[in-house]
């Protein structure tokens, strides 16, 4: 059996990492970042009247699909008794971010490659692990994942290909969809079960607000941790964290998610931020566990990417580490646009948010912007 985890971490140092045994607390230089969420409207009422239409499969578990694919079993029995033992989805499925026509770029390229492909692609994971063993992945390899599209009259399959030994699969040579934030959904035809990968392809101009997520939407890092320890833990929220997105959402601003925490814990975050509402954008996570001066090199890196080679108007920033801080600076958004929560609030020239909550902040700022246009 081979299992996905981060060999180069030992437990305690990744329990520092998170802020959990090292004193980090709230103001420890690791993010976290999967399936957005809310309705999937963009617009943060719920009715699904906004831009781009709700979800139509209900990613992991979709139930019966209203479509057919070309297998419904497992090509290997033992993966079919893998996912009895080990239930909880640990599935990671890239998203996409560009300019319609392209150039484009999607959550598992290099940091360092700029956004100038020509083509999509569609990469992803498939694996499960226990509900206690949030740390691990089991990978489910040389099964048959197909990708699958709406386009508002009818479901199309895109590609299809089988996962490699370590349960990953990548397809390319993919036209765009024209219901652009519709998610394409990748299906493990062997029990039917999905996950979603987002395509964001925006305007030049588009503007965006940029969030971290752990110790920013989320109460601490901490929180993380108790999310990775118990599949049935539910993070808990900062003050107003999801009225702060689904306000500036309901201006006509695009949220972005921008966090270091590696693609291992894409599941637990695409979950997250769907069951609490947050309006649907692209969730960029890491190729590995990036810290400190590394995870500021990171965000700054992708906040460079989509100001520069994207051309998207990155309006304001959301974060609490210092990495967040660095790494916005580093990527050239401005301080003044910079809001910082938690015990960094108001560092180096950044705007500061009072007493661990949003909802003084919507009032006094969010609220008094235009809307996007």
């Amino acid at each position: 059996m081979t299992i996905h985890h981060l060999p180069t971490l030992s437990l305690a140092v990744l329990l520092c990492t998170l802020g959990v045994a090292c004193g980090g607390g709230s103001s420890s230089d690791t993010d976290s970042s999967g399936e957005t969420g809310g309705d999937g409207d963009g617009d943060g009422d719920g009715d699904g009247d906004g831009d781009f239409p709700p979800e139509l499969l209900n990613c992991p578990v979709a139930g019966p699909l209203p479509f057919t694919t070309q297998s419904d079993t497992f090509e290997n029995p033992a993966n079919a008794q893998l996912v009895i033992d080990l239930p909880r989805f640990k599935d990671e499925a890239s998203d996409v971010l560009g300019n319609l026509g392209g150039p484009y770029a999607y959550t598992r390229v290099d940091v360092d490659t700029p956004a100038n492909q020509s083509q999509l692609r569609f990469a992803g994971n498939r694996g499960r692990t226990g509900d206690d063993m949030g740390l691990l992945s089991t990978p489910i390899p040389g099964e048959f994942v197909s990708l699958w599209s709406f386009d508002g009259s009818g479901w199309s399959e895109l590609a299809r290909a089988a996962t490699d030994g370590s349960g990953d699969y990548e397809i390319t040579d993919i036209s765009p969809s024209p219901n652009n934030f519709q998610p394409v959904y990748a299906v493990l035809e062997g029990d039917g079960s999905c996950a979603s990968h987002y395509t964001f392809l925006l305007d030049p101009g588009t503007k965006v607000i940029l969030s971290d997520i752990d110790g920013t939407l989320t109460l601490s890092d901490d929180e993380l941790f108790s999310q990775i320890a118990d599949v049935n833990y539910d993070p808990l929220e900062n003050g107003s964290a999801s009225e702060l997105a689904n306000a500036w959402a309901d201006k006509g601003y695009q949220m972005v998610y921008l966090t270091a925490r590696p693609h291992l814990f894409r599941a637990e975050t695409r979950s997250w931020l769907r069951d609490h509402n947050f309006p649907a954008g692209p969730v960029i996570t890491a190729n590995s566990l990036t810290v400190g001066s590394g995870a500021a090199a990171y965000k700054g890196a992708w906040v460079s990417r989509l100001l520069d080679d994207l051309g998207w108007d990155i309006y304001t920033a959301y974060g609490n580490a210092t990495s967040d801080i660095d790494g916005y600076a580093q990527g050239g958004i401005p301080k003044d646009v910079t809001f910082i929560i938690g015990e960094h609030a108001g560092v180096d020239g950044t705007q500061p948010i009072a007493d661990d909550d949003y909802a003084q902040h919507i009032q006094d700022y969010v609220l008094t912007q235009p809307d996007a246009g």
